[in-house]
């Protein structure tokens, strides 16, 4: 153990934010942490320091440095992580947009069904995206860049400062994508999880949509394939892997897109969308709900079993309330 002073309140924050702008920023979880912030919080617990393989050596003496330990050599275990970039071979790319999921900085762009590419400019090479692509269509080649690399160690001051931009840059872009994924995680859960019907009410009524609300769906929903066609007729066009002009524009049509599904998803949430139970008038309607209402328990169980996350359990929590509220209609006379 690397003996680092536990801190407590906003020294201990402070020294856990100058231990994590010392870290990489590849989000790889090769050091055992699901990311850079937590293995910063792990070594101001009193974790060693010599487990970043991206960081190597010029890592480990910075963070000796700031602690005041003894530099150790990178752990055998941990293995090695040259400088690497990653590629996508665009004629075996299928779109299956598993890579885009998981890709830490968003450094891959691409659309359903659409040929990906990546921006190598924000590639951080950590790898993540290799195991989940179901072609095997992704490689990673060695880094080829005007910035120092790991192995150019020792640095001069002004290399330094180069590496510390690139790192904070892909802090930023991976903090952004987090909150983003959390918003859109909330606004999700939110449409899915709707307040059940009364159970007097046989079915729920919805006021519809003045023409107004209608139009502003209709535009917004316009704009989202509208934003999608621009970008998917770049990713076209453009070289793959593309110039450094192109990957900026691909990055401003990317944050269209999004902004696009936000605005829609917003629209969405205020039309009134509760679950809707369905009057059954005859033997047949009541087979049907309770068939459906089985579906619904196995989908649940098969779920909880799994260790679905929360989001997913709601979800689903919800189409059995659902069916359960369909059987019950049936059943009446």
């Amino acid at each position: 153990m690397c003996g680092v002073t536990v801190f407590m309140g906003n020294q201990s924050m402070n020294l856990i934010q100058r231990i994590d702008a010392l870290l990489p920023q590849t989000q790889c979880g090769k050091c055992g942490h699901a990311g850079c912030r937590p293995y910063a919080e792990g070594i101001a617990a009193g974790e060693a320091i010599n487990k970043c393989p991206p960081g190597g050596q010029e890592t480990i003496a910075g963070l000796a440095q700031l602690l005041g330990t003894t530099i150790l050599p990178l752990e055998a275990q941990r293995g090695v992580a040259p400088a690497q970039v990653a590629y996508i071979r665009e004629a075996e790319c299928i779109g299956c947009t598993k890579c885009i999921q998981a890709c830490p900085v968003d450094a891959i762009v691409g659309a359903a069904k659409q040929m990906h590419t990546v921006l190598s400019e924000e590639c951080t090479g950590c790898d993540l995206c290799v195991a989940p692509c179901p072609v095997d269509c992704i490689d990673l080649l060695p880094l080829t860049a005007t910035i120092p690399l790991v192995g150019d160690w020792p640095l001069t001051a002004e290399q330094r400062q180069v590496r510390a931009r690139k790192r904070d840059h892909a802090r930023q872009r991976f903090e952004r994508r987090s909150a983003r994924l959390q918003h859109e995680r909330a606004r999700r859960l939110e449409r899915n999880v709707s307040p059940p019907p009364r159970m007097s009410q046989p079915a729920v009524t919805v006021a519809p949509l003045t023409s107004q609300e209608d139009q502003a769906l209709k535009q917004a929903r316009s704009e989202l394939n509208m934003s999608r066609a621009r970008l998917n007729k770049s990713l076209r066009a453009f070289g793959h892997p593309p110039t450094r002009e192109q990957a900026m524009r691909l990055i401003e049509l990317k944050d269209q897109v999004e902004a696009a599904e936000q605005a829609l998803a917003r629209l969405e949430a205020l039309s009134p969308t509760p679950v809707a139970v369905p009057v059954a008038t005859s033997p047949v309607d009541l087979k049907r709900a309770k068939i459906q209402l089985a579906m619904a328990r196995a989908s649940l169980n098969k779920a909880q079993a799994a260790g679905a996350d929360a989001e997913q359990l709601a979800r689903l929590n919800a189409q059995l309330h659902s069916a359960e509220q369909a059987v019950q209609a049936a059943q009446q006379p």
